[in-house]
């Protein structure tokens, strides 16, 4: 893990092309000015840890690049992925706010570069700046809401189905669209990591795949899936959800 140095105007970690939809498009350029003299910047590699559930919590965390998994550890050490952070998202809001501890650890999943502001500056600009407050309630509503349509994902509707909803969701973000008009996705998760974000056993998520494939909906080698139809594949998806509604 790296510290970079931060010289004054040079490499802002929050310029317009970066904060572009995301909390901190509201920040005034006296404030965005203020925010990259005051971060701090570091590398991480696949593992490396930003903080610790039970941590407190001194600042907020902008992902910068690169992609971080949000954990929760259960009472036997057993850490679920809950949540995945990429460019733009911010880390920590939520503890700030409510001036809490850090209520899930952090940890890079793709080389990132994380920068840190600390409390004192993100409640100054928060002072001026309501419209950034507003943004992070609305975002916390937000996650409220996914939250909610999680637990009715696990509670109403089957691995497979989830699994194939998560592909949709993310096809966009590792999704690559072939010539044949069929999709490839590198999903950068473990199984485990998988079964986490959908609320099942990765058994569960193993045999999901091998149904998915017996009716050649999708292909999998390792983290690659090949979708033939995507299409289709949405098609079923929707299929499925009429008939648990």
């Amino acid at each position: 893990m790296k510290e970079l140095e931060k010289p004054v105007g040079l490499a802002p970690c929050i310029d317009n092309k970066i904060r572009k939809n995301t909390v901190w498009a509201t920040l005034t350029k006296e404030e965005v000015d203020l925010f990259n003299r005051k971060v701090i910047c570091r590398e991480y590699t696949p593992g490396d840890m930003i903080f610790m559930e039970g941590d407190d919590c001194k600042g907020l965390y902008f992902v910068e690049s690169g992609l971080v998994g949000v954990r929760k550890i259960d009472v036997d050490g057993n850490a679920t992925l809950v949540r995945l952070a990429n460019k733009g998202d911010t880390l920590g809001y939520r503890p700030f706010l409510a001036r809490q501890s850090h209520r899930a650890s952090a940890d890079v999943i793709e080389d990132a570069r994380v920068c840190f502001i600390n409390a004192k500056t993100v409640r100054k600009v928060l002072h001026k700046n309501h419209e950034l407050g507003l943004q992070f309630l609305e975002r916390t509503a937000r996650v409220l809401g996914d939250v909610e349509e999680r637990l009715y994902e696990m509670s109403a509707l089957n691995v497979d189905t989830r699994f194939v909803h998560l592909l949709i969701l993310y096809h966009d973000q590792w999704g690559r669209h072939m010539e044949d008009g069929s999709v490839n996705i590198t999903l950068p998760l473990t199984r485990d990591d998988l079964a986490s974000m959908i609320g099942a056993h990765p058994d569960s998520v193993t045999r999901a795949i091998r149904n998915l494939e017996t009716k050649g909906i999708v292909q999998v080698d390792g983290r690659l899936i090949h979708i033939q139809d995507f299409e289709e594949l949405a098609d079923h998806l929707h299929t499925e959800l009429v008939h648990y509604h």
